[in-house]
This record gives C-alpha cells, structure tokens and sequence, in this order.
C-alpha cells in the first residue's frame, strides 16, 4: 500500500480524542443523575446515552492506536462507565485491540470469541463481552497490581449508583450495554466476516442512510466502520481521511 502519512493523526487528534473520552464520561454520568432526579424522562436518557456512548467508543478506539496508558489521565485509564460491574482498563484494552490488529479474524486474534463462529455465535459472545474479556485477560496474563485496584474502584462505583438509584441505574445500565452490544457487533463481527470468510472488510453505505448517521454519530463512527479494511491496513490514519484515501486506493 503507497505511503499516506499525510493522513496520519498527530498529537492534536490524539489531545482531542482524549478530552472527548474525559466529556463522553462526565455526560454519561450526567445523563444517568438527571434520569435518577426526573430532569429527563426514559426516551430522553435512552436516545442521549446511546449517542454518547457511540461517540464514546470511537473516541476510545481511535485513542488506543495513539497514546500509551502511561501517557494519559486517570480518568481516561480507569474507564469508569459501568458496561459491566467487572470491566478491564485502558491498559488492557489496547493489549487486547494490539492483538486484534496483528492476528484479526484468525483464531489467534483475542477478539475471534465474538468475531468468529457465524452471526449467533458472535453475537451470543458480544453479549458477554466484558465478562469474558476480564476472565481470559487474567487467566493469560494475570492479575496485576494496577488491574486488581481498578477494578475495585469500578465495581464499588458500580455497586455505589446501584443503591443509590436501583430503577434509574438498571435501565440506564441496560440502554449503556445493548448500546455497546450492536456497537461491537458492527465494528468487529460485521466487518470481519463475509459469507463463511474471515477478514478485514468495508461496509458501504448508501448517502440516505450515510449523512443522517454523519449527523447523528459524527464523522468517525461511520467513516471507520465504512472503510474498516484500510483501518486495519493502516490503523495511524485519522478517520476523518478514511474517504480520501480509500478514493485514492480505487483510482490507483
């Protein structure tokens, strides 16, 4: 593939992804009290929570191809949304996202639990996503210091907005984990696997459906599950040019 470094994201994306992360997370957290206290209704939390937590993830991923854990906040590190009551950390996640890249879609990939097996057996692994993760992460590399006090902070915050709110708490867990659950379905069973074949793959998407969901998701979610195959081609390049260089790609 010819050089597109021109389209490598930098410091900057990386600087804004990161804020994006920190924003995404205190929004959330928002969304949740004002449901809790009756400033919203359930539509209103659902319809809000869904975005952010969409938006969230792109960030998240894009982040983990640019920054090392060591470089970033505590906040960013931690990854306090409650998806589960045992989630793993950032350090984690890019270990795992690490292998994703060099081994995607194959049986080594750490992903290939809810990548590989057809469109049930994906999908029945998405469901359990951050159970499993945790449990195969510890039983291949341990459990470390930093790890095992994370994930106690995590749980307790997790335990701690339970009480507090029981109702407002479960259903805004439940919008958060099916969110991430179709999310993750798309990003990495969808676009690994094409009639019985495993691999890196684009999603085209028509300009009705495309720009409304521009509108809705920003430019990043669509863009990188669209043109997924360069992503994994060349996961440096900002999403942002995934078009652009998927235009040059064809007319080379």
């Amino acid at each position: 593939m010819k050089d597109f470094s021109e389209y490598h994201a930098g410091d900057r994306d990386a600087f804004e992804y990161q804020v994006k992360v920190i924003l995404f997370t205190i929004s959330l957290y928002g969304c949740y009290a004002a449901f809790a206290l009756g400033a919203i209704n359930v539509w209103w939390m659902a319809g809000l929570s869904t975005v952010m937590v969409t938006r969230w993830m792109i960030a998240f991923h894009e982040l983990l191809h640019l920054r090392k854990a060591e470089d970033l906040d505590l906040l960013t590190r931690l990854i306090p949304l409650p998806f589960s009551p045992f989630n793993i950390g950032y350090r984690e996640y890019q270990e795992i996202h690490a292998g994703h890249h060099r081994y995607a879609a194959t049986i080594e990939d750490p992903d290939a639990f809810h990548i590989q097996g057809g469109h049930l057996k994906a999908l029945i692994g998405t469901l359990t996503l951050q159970e499993r993760q945790i449990i195969r992460y510890v039983s291949t590399h341990g459990m470390s210091h930093e790890l095992a006090i994370m994930a106690m902070i995590r749980l307790a915050l997790f335990i701690a907005m339970l009480m507090i709110a029981p109702h407002a708490f479960l259903l805004w867990w439940l919008v958060l984990r099916l969110t991430y659950i179709i999310n993750d379905f798309v990003f990495f069973h969808l676009v690994h696997y094409r009639t019985g074949k495993y691999g890196s793959f684009p999603i085209p998407l028509p300009a009705l459906i495309r720009y409304p969901l521009i509108v809705i998701y920003g430019i990043d979610v669509v863009y990188a599950t669209m043109h997924h195959d360069i992503h994994h081609e060349q996961p440096i390049i900002a999403a942002r040019h995934l078009p652009r260089v998927a235009q040059q790609l064809s007319a080379s």
